[in-house]
């Protein structure tokens, strides 16, 4: 009788200290998640701002007027580069980058558009750009982006017709 009493009471204790270590371990990972998040608004934060106050504007590829708007000269510039083709063939990740950003107006989305550029830049579909740029060394990533950001800009809200401001 009194090695059961024995058995029960170690059980009882290794339950209660079994529960006791995986409490500690859900409040670290609510303490990470915290963490996360707030880290998530702050990148967030810095990728709008640093995607809205580029340098290298391209005028003759985009036109200033509200909405920016691809001009001829950028048209050409998004089918000649090929990523026009590109693009049509992986779609289904940029609209899933622009989606996961939750985008609720047309600002978010041309926001989330250009980023998806600089998100997506090494994946090995992209790998096109890089060789533009080696052979075109005027051109970067940063005066590229917009450009190519409003094209995917226009062809997400084409499809997504329910987000109208």
């Amino acid at each position: 009788m009194q090695f059961i009493n024995v058995i029960i009471t170690i059980g009882v204790a290794s339950v209660f200290g079994g529960l006791i270590y995986i409490g500690k371990k859900l409040q670290i990972l609510d303490d990470l998640k915290t963490t996360t998040d707030k880290i998530k608004t702050n990148v967030k934060v810095v990728s709008d701002f640093l995607t809205r106050n580029h340098e290298n504007f391209r005028p003759e590829e985009i036109q200033g007027y509200s909405p920016l708007k691809l001009t001829s000269d950028g048209e050409k510039f998004v089918i000649d580069t090929g990523f026009a083709k590109v693009f049509e063939e992986h779609k289904s990740d940029f609209f899933r980058f622009i989606d996961n950003e939750s985008p609720k107006v047309k600002y978010d989305v041309e926001n989330a558009s250009i980023k998806s550029i600089y998100a997506l830049y090494d994946k090995e579909y992209m790998s096109f750009l890089k060789n533009y740029f080696y052979n075109n060394p005027k051109r970067n990533l940063s005066d590229t982006a917009p450009t190519l950001g409003v094209y995917v800009r226009d062809k997400y809200l084409s499809e997504h017709r329910e987000i109208t401001v």
